[in-house]
């Protein structure tokens, strides 16, 4: 989250150095950038935590000279410089590489994006460039003459450029403008275009997540065919006959083009056709859902209600109904631990996952509770199953009060537990904090609800 809202502020800003005019003496504007360099070596650049969930850097003053430092790259300390004179003339910006201290880019008044394999992206004038870190510079054609409105963390781009067609109103037809999008891989190749709209940014949405996927999908809205706008009022909104789909980033459609709408939530994607809504998952299946799964269900209502009181809660809109993620059972398993031992002795964090920074994970990774895969990655929205569960809820089990020994009371469906599980699926049976379905079976491979993960959370806090 923290590298997505720092890049948002560095986009808002990049885009006011298109404002002003006039050129200031390059001489003058090297020495400052030097000068710049200097100073934050010696003064690494600070966080400003003015506004709290949107952090950014603290501007340095410099012969009447606002600077404004944004991290690019951090593992290589690779920083884009903004430089605003008080006469509001020959603003400027540039990449450098502080541990270097070498300019990498020419100064110039434009934008800058982080690319794909450590490059960056320079716009001027309407003019795409990719620079690498060695300064070297490859011309880069953005399609239909767009601009580019976003590049996101693995590379993917996000063009917008206008489109001119006849639409209807409420007293007949008109010509309008408006626009289109095109998404770009990180080698710049197009994998969809003609986007209607896409969503987070729309028709009149003109800030861009740096997020341009989420669980590895994009929903677009693609093949209009009638626009509408209604007559009146001073934000006239246009309306379209196409409807959602979901791609992946390979560019392969990998859901049908009917939904009306799409919503993402607690890093879930939903699509509504008609009144009926749909869960999808990062593969595009569908699985028609109730629209009342963010209420707890009749069973578990008070017992959540209590947990929630304990500090047991996933969000403000938790998806009770809904089986639970790796990176959600963490956050409880955490909540968990602050509730039953707030003073721990905590190991220091786990290395990021490539596909999972967050600070929780790692904490609950370095303390021995989750591991990741073999290719290195963590997986934080895959759904658990019962069996995972467990052996998660023992290990937890384990570090909060010690070792347990395993039920020798088997399940009916003791065959269809992995080998690797039956320990820990014993164990909890054992405790009492995770039991079976009904009928004497454990059902190992069915996914785990967030009001059930919620309620053992519960039931091992209560055994301090």
């Amino acid at each position: 989250m923290k590298k997505r809202m720092v890049l948002l502020s560095a986009l808002v800003l990049c885009g006011c150095m298109l404002i002003g005019a006039g050129a200031a003496d390059a001489a003058s504007q090297t020495q400052l950038t030097r000068q710049a360099i200097t100073h934050f070596q010696q003064s690494p650049p600070e966080e400003d935590t003015s506004y709290p969930g949107y952090p950014t850097w603290k501007t340095w003053q410099i012969d009447s000279c606002e600077v404004f430092p944004c991290r690019l790259i951090e593992e290589k300390d690779i920083w884009e410089l903004i430089f605003t004179p008080s006469d509001d003339r020959s603003r400027w910006i540039c990449a450098v590489d502080l541990s270097a201290g070498k300019i990498i880019t020419p100064l110039f008044n434009g934008s800058m994006w982080k690319a794909a394999n450590n490059q960056l992206l320079l716009e001027t004038g309407g003019r795409y460039q990719l620079c690498d870190l060695n300064g070297s510079l490859t011309d880069v054609s953005i399609p239909h003459t767009g601009h580019v409105l976003a590049v996101d963390d693995q590379g993917y781009v996000l063009c917008q450029y206008p489109v001119p067609r006849t639409v209807r109103t409420d007293s007949g037809t008109m010509p309008y403008t408006f626009h289109q999008y095109t998404l770009l891989g990180p080698d710049f190749t197009v994998l969809q275009d003609g986007i209607d709209q896409y969503y987070n940014v729309g028709q009149y949405d003109y800030s861009c997540d740096s997020e341009l996927f989420y669980n590895g999908l994009v929903a677009v809205r693609v093949g209009a065919t009638d626009w509408y706008l209604p007559d009146g009022g001073p934000w006239p909104r246009l309306y379209f006959n196409s409807k959602y789909m979901f791609i992946d980033r390979s560019g392969k459609t990998v859901s049908s083009s009917r939904y009306d709408e799409v919503s993402h939530e607690n890093d879930r994607w939903f699509g509504c056709h008609g009144t009926t809504e749909y869960l999808l998952d990062s593969n595009g299946n569908e699985r028609e859902q109730a629209n009342y799964c963010y209420v707890p269900s009749t069973w578990a209502e008070n017992i959540v209600e209590q947990a929630e009181k304990d500090g047991l809660r996933l969000s403000y809109h938790t998806p009770y109904r809904l089986n639970i993620h790796r990176d959600e059972f963490c956050k409880l398993a955490w909540q968990t631990i602050q509730t039953v031992n707030p003073n721990i002795n905590l190991p220091e964090l786990a290395q990021p996952f490539s596909d999972c920074d967050e600070d929780i994970v790692r904490q609950i990774a370095a303390l021995g509770i989750v591991t990741g895969y073999e290719d290195g990655t963590f997986q934080p929205t895959r759904e658990l199953s019962r069996q995972e569960a467990a052996v998660i809820l023992q290990r937890l089990y384990t570090v909060l009060y010690g070792k347990i020994e395993a039920s020798p009371t088997l399940y009916a469906d003791n065959g269809s537990i992995g080998v690797w599980a039956k320990d820990s699926v014993y164990a909890m049976r054992q405790t009492g904090i995770m039991q079976g379905v009904g009928a004497n079976r454990f059902d190992p491979k069915n996914g785990y609800t967030c009001e059930q993960s919620i309620i053992t959370m519960l039931r091992m806090t209560q055994k301090a």
